[in-house]
């Protein structure tokens, strides 16, 4: 039987920006941003033809162990004849989450691309535990 968690994040994909041009014609990308956690997979819908993609993509990730659970989002370009190209990854423990904000509400954080020479994401994380009593 799996086993609920202890709690859950809400995660909205807010925006990205100054991403990694991957056409090299266009100078532009159609970006979208893989966000995983254990098991769980979501995906932003992809943007056309920018660099500063607004998502505002709603998820939700049940969360089992505060201290090893980390939410990893990567950020690809959609390519329709050729594997998708890598635009940069980041993580977020989701202890730090809690030490950072719990208890006060939704917080905003603007995290900075890894493996590449530019690009950030924009995230809100709302970290909800269940009553353990």
């Amino acid at each position: 039987m799996r086993s609920k968690g202890i709690g859950r994040l809400l995660v909205v994909i807010i925006e990205g920006a100054d991403l990694k041009p991957s056409n090299s014609v266009t100078g532009r990308a159609d970006p979208y941003c893989e966000v995983s956690m254990g098991g769980e997979e979501n995906r932003t819908r992809f943007i056309p033809d920018t660099l500063n993609p607004k998502w505002n993509y709603n998820m939700q990730f049940i969360v089992r162990d505060l201290n090893q659970d980390v939410l990893c989002l990567t950020v690809y370009d959609k390519d329709f004849l050729s594997p998708d190209d890598f635009l940069g990854r980041t993580e977020v423990r989701i202890a730090d989450i809690k030490k950072e904000n719990y208890g006060k509400g939704p917080i905003t954080k603007r995290l900075l691309l890894h493996e590449v020479s530019t690009g950030e994401v924009v995230v809100k994380f709302d970290l909800i535990l269940y009553d353990q009593t």
